[in-house]
């Protein structure tokens, strides 16, 4: 995992809420008011959760849908779907 950096730990506190490392909110340029999505996932028995920024993700997936089209297209040999307009 070498695309991965330890920041610290953070505790949940009783009403559930953690802060962030100020060394990773600095790198990441979080900033109060952010909006912050929360991700989980439980699989064979574990859980984890990813924190990723709403604009971030937003980015991520339109460019997942490009390359998704561009894969399409190139399956289809170049044809357009009948739905997708010229």
């Amino acid at each position: 995992m070498d695309d991965v950096d330890f920041y610290g730990s953070a505790t949940v506190g009783e009403r559930g809420q953690i802060v962030l490392p100020s060394k990773l909110r600095k790198k990441l340029g979080i900033k109060a008011g952010d909006k912050i999505l929360v991700l989980g996932r439980e699989k064979y028995g574990k859980w984890g959760i990813m924190l990723v920024k709403a604009e971030v993700l937003a980015k991520m997936l339109e460019e997942w849908e490009g390359k998704i089209k561009d894969i399409f297209m190139k399956s289809e040999g170049g044809k357009r779907s009948n739905n997708e307009k010229e």
